[in-house]
């Protein structure tokens, strides 16, 4: 559907991206907007995906373990038997725990895939995902939201391959018939203002876009047109930590990267993430991780196992 499409750029992050710096999720079929995948972390690794924002409805559900989101400025931890449902366009991260293994289920869906008609579209979905909704809903085994576990579990436990992107449609419009039934009659996080999440965004992506640069309090602020005070108030209120903070810990989390997928020295990699010297980055890096670069990527090469419920090599 033509009226959900935008203009896409490409940059050197985590992600590819629209133009309104919203994720664009690689599906795991191009010609079909569904990202579908079950993973397991050992204990001895750190998952990390950093905060992003999409136009996609994340589902996610947890077998074994625990996993820490954060939402909108909320702190969720996701125990095994629970899940998580964000809604489009929160900024969003989630993480594995120190010390702690976790397996889980995520699905992804854009909200076109629920979209027959505008009619659908502009009575049972917008209200759903507009800004004035929801930010996230917990999902347990002790109430209506038990319904949507199961049909996740389900999509990923007991799939029929034969037809899986139809099998996947259909679990996705039954979550959503539940959702929207039980929406009104359900207490949920109050979504916070639309104009604060603009300005929020607008300074969390220069540090996405300059973190391997010398960054300023003030040139962070300047982005956002505020203060520095109201800068620091809300990466408070966002991500727990202050602007400066939040620069080294996504330096660091950019490292993982290159720690796992590369053989790049620790002093390239301390100079590429933008660290000053290697012995700063270690440093910082053990202060953060619990252990240095070096052993981080001895580990990680270990324990990761993920499968796809629509696989790439099909298509």
């Amino acid at each position: 559907m033509s009226y959900w499409r935008d203009i896409m750029i490409k940059d050197n992050d985590f992600f590819t991206k629209r133009n309104d710096h919203s994720q664009i999720i690689e599906y795991n079929n191009p010609q079909f907007e569904c990202f579908s995948s079950s993973a397991y972390f050992s204990a001895n690794q750190h998952y990390f995906v950093p905060d992003h924002w999409h136009e996609d409805l994340e589902y996610l559900y947890v077998v074994e373990g625990e996993l820490e989101y954060h939402v909108n400025g909320q702190n969720i931890i996701i125990h095994a038997g629970e899940g998580i449902l964000v809604n489009s366009k929160r900024i969003h991260s989630n993480r594995s725990l120190p010390g702690k293994s976790c397996a889980f289920y995520c699905a992804i869906v854009h909200p076109c895939l629920l979209c027959s008609t505008r009619y659908i579209q502009q009575t049972y979905l917008f209200p759903v995902i507009s800004p004035n909704s929801f930010d996230y809903l917990l999902l347990s085994s002790g109430d209506w939201t038990k319904q949507i576990i199961d049909e996740l579990v389900r999509m990923f436990e007991s799939p029929d391959i034969k037809n899986i992107e139809l099998e996947i449609l259909e679990s996705f419009i039954r979550m959503f018939k539940i959702l929207y039934a039980h929406l009104e009659k359900t207490v949920l996080p109050s979504p916070v203002s639309a104009a604060r999440i603009g300005t929020f965004k607008s300074m969390l992506l220069y540090i996405q876009e300059h973190y391997h640069e010398k960054v300023s309090l003030e040139e962070i602020a300047d982005v956002g047109s505020v203060g520095k005070t109201l800068c620091a108030k809300l990466f408070r209120t966002y991500t727990s930590k202050t602007p400066g903070e939040y620069l080294i810990h996504y330096r660091i989390q950019k490292s993982l990267d290159l720690l796992t997928y590369t053989r790049d020295s620790i002093t390239d990699i301390a100079y590429a993430v933008g660290f000053s010297s290697a012995s700063h980055y270690t440093r910082t890096f053990r202060d953060i991780m619990g252990c240095t670069p070096l052993k981080y990527r001895t580990n990680t090469v270990e324990d990761t196992a993920s499968y796809h419920l629509v696989s790439r090599d099909n298509i």
